[in-house]
């Protein structure tokens, strides 16, 4: 151990003299407690002895009101200017028998307006038909009725319907506008263009596809085939009451 902490070792040991600070608290306790006394009886607190207020009572009937001030004069109306009336002019004299009259002025002649052009009225007449011209039945002619077809449209030769009275021609061009664009000709030239055969349910959606005429290739067959799977179709018209409608594509 060094010295500091012997040091602090033997102020441990040593013991606080409680008796003698008590005493000393006590002392000075005392001495406050003897000055307050002693302060408080040299100067002995005097009472002051309450002022009487003499008070006159006056009846109602002799009060009377104070003289009211003298208003303030008021200020004198500003004095409007007074507007006089111009003398009124002598009329012109008569004019003399020998005056003269002048000739009165021509008037302008007024360019004549022209007459308003009409622009000539759009033609009326109803638009022609945009629906594409259909093929004829294959085989003896006796096969189910035409519709709007793609002839030479990207590919597609005809599209025949297999219910006739499918009279929607907007929504054949949407039929084969998609299938136009999903029909990827595989030669330059096809001896024998293949025919699909499908149906088209009533949310668009396609079901039994099929070759019905081959073209011999098998890979032009394929492709006419993708191109009918790969078709997204609008549903059919509302007023539509049939539960799906047959279609026959010939692909060139």
């Amino acid at each position: 151990m060094d010295a500091v902490g012997e040091v602090l070792a033997e102020k441990e040991k040593e013991a606080f003299p409680w008796a003698a600070g008590a005493s000393l608290a006590a002392a000075l306790h005392l001495g406050l407690l003897g000055a307050f006394l002693a302060s408080s009886l040299a100067r002995p607190s005097s009472l002051t002895p309450p002022r009487a207020v003499a008070v006159r009572i006056l009846s109602a009937g002799s009060i009377r009101a104070a003289a009211p001030a003298k208003s303030v004069a008021a200020a004198p109306e500003p004095v409007k200017p007074k507007i006089e009336k111009p003398p009124e002019e002598a009329p012109p004299p008569p004019p003399s028998e020998k005056a003269v009259l002048l000739p009165a002025k021509e008037e302008k002649k007024k360019k004549p307006t022209p007459a308003p052009v009409t622009a000539p009225r759009a033609s009326t007449a109803p638009a022609p038909d945009v629906s594409l011209p259909s093929s004829a039945a294959e085989g003896s002619g006796t096969g189910p009725a035409s519709a709007a077809g793609a002839g030479g449209n990207a590919g597609i030769g005809s599209a025949q319907l297999d219910q006739p009275d499918f009279r929607y021609p907007y929504y054949i061009e949407s039929v084969v506008a998609a299938l136009s664009t999903n029909w990827f000709k595989p030669t330059p030239v096809i001896q024998t263009p293949p025919v699909v055969h499908f149906r088209i349910q009533r949310d668009g959606t396609v079901a039994d596809p099929e070759i019905v005429r081959s073209s011999g290739l098998p890979y032009v067959d394929r492709a006419a085939l993708r191109a009918v799977l790969a078709s997204t179709f609008p549903p059919l018209p509302p007023d539509w009451t049939g539960p799906h409608v047959g279609l026959r594509v010939t692909f060139e």
